[in-house]
């Protein structure tokens, strides 16, 4: 597992956004009233928000970060990197980076870069957008996350159309001598791909016309083979064995200990396999914020919604001492550590 620290980088800033339109769990007709029961309470979620044909993830961020640039005061012309982590660009070619670049009104001389990652996708762009800086001594970046992931997903696939939701989000980074340090700890395991997968679509299976016949794959899941499935069961095990083993293993090089940080931000995927890492990784239940119930699972834009939705008056008003960990698709698996102050902190924007 790749180990990175970097200094002299801050995060400033951090805005989140949805789409307008909320679904209700409860109000699902494809559910039984048992199944009902075991998503919101076993896995934790009841309202979901699903973009409307009309909304991309880049949609989504282009909001966040405009809310953001107003907050913070900053002059678009003066950032210098844009980093955009998602795996529902607006087109397949060109990527979607170029245009929010223009659409924000940043420089041309502007670096911009696309990255199609999902659930640990939030803590791998803080890496890339911070080493850059770091490297390259820019002075002001740009972190775009978000995906429009029920795009992706059967509504007719009882197994995960009821957990995934949209959102999209913009952090902001500063270079400053002052900073502490970000400890980074990355990881993958390529060989267990298919466990969240598209069978159709990209290069290696392209779309034909049996691609968009609906199939019965089990009962209560209709989907097409360029839609999204998943293995929960193996991303359970993947989860609470990989993931929780990483912190672990995190909080013993930095000679650290769980009561140490203000609060672990985990990747929400499931409340049950969030609970069983918090516990496995020494933290206290209090310590890990959930957003589960009221935005459900929103891909590579889990950490910086609930950061928002959850803990926005604590970033705001003074210092945080913080775990992020992302993990999933991939698979992959992605934690940091780093402490904040005084973070300019939008309310959760409705699109």
């Amino acid at each position: 597992m790749s180990g990175l620290v970097v200094t002299g980088v801050r995060m400033v800033g951090l805005s989140a956004a949805v789409p307008n339109n909320r679904e209700d769990n409860q109000e699902l007709d494809s559910l039984s009233d048992k199944a009902k029961n075991e998503i919101i309470q076993q896995v934790g979620i009841r309202y979901r928000y699903v973009a409307p044909d009309s909304i991309t993830a880049s949609d989504l961020c282009e909001s966040a970060a405009t809310k953001l640039l107003s907050e913070l005061n900053w002059d678009a012309e003066d950032v210098g990197l844009l980093v955009f982590v998602s795996q529902t660009p607006d087109h397949l070619v060109p990527g979607s980076a170029t245009q929010l670049q223009a659409r924000l009104g940043l420089p041309q001389s502007a670096m911009v870069i696309d990255v199609n990652q999902g659930c640990a996708g939030y803590v791998y762009g803080m890496s890339i957008v911070s080493g850059l800086m770091k490297a390259y001594g820019i002075p002001k970046a740009l972190l775009l996350v978000g995906d429009t992931i029920t795009k992706m997903v059967s509504r007719e696939d009882n197994s995960i159309w009821p957990i995934f939701s949209d959102a999209g989000s913009a952090t902001a980074f500063e270079l400053d001598e002052t900073a502490t340090e970000m400890n980074f700890k990355l990881g993958s395991k390529g060989e267990d791909f298919k466990a969240i997968h598209i069978s159709d679509g990209g290069f290696r299976s392209q779309i034909t016309s049996k691609s968009l016949i609906a199939e019965n794959v089990a009962e209560g899941i209709v989907r097409q083979k360029n839609q999204l499935s998943m293995n929960g069961q193996a991303v359970f095990t993947f989860g609470l064995s990989t993931v929780a083993k990483s912190i672990l293993e995190m909080l013993e090089e930095q000679k650290r200990t769980a009561d140490s940080f203000d609060y672990l931000v985990l990747h929400q995927a499931n409340q049950l396999l969030n609970n069983s890492i918090v516990r496995k990784a020494g933290f206290k239940p209090e310590q890990s914020p959930s957003s589960l119930s009221n935005f459900g699972n929103t891909s590579c834009a889990t950490v910086p919604v609930t950061l928002v939705s959850q803990l926005s008056e604590q970033l705001r008003n003074g210092h945080v001492n913080l775990m992020l960990s992302g993990f999933g698709v991939g698979l992959s698996w992605a934690s940091v550590t780093l402490e904040t102050e005084n973070l300019v902190c939008p309310e959760m924007i409705y699109v």
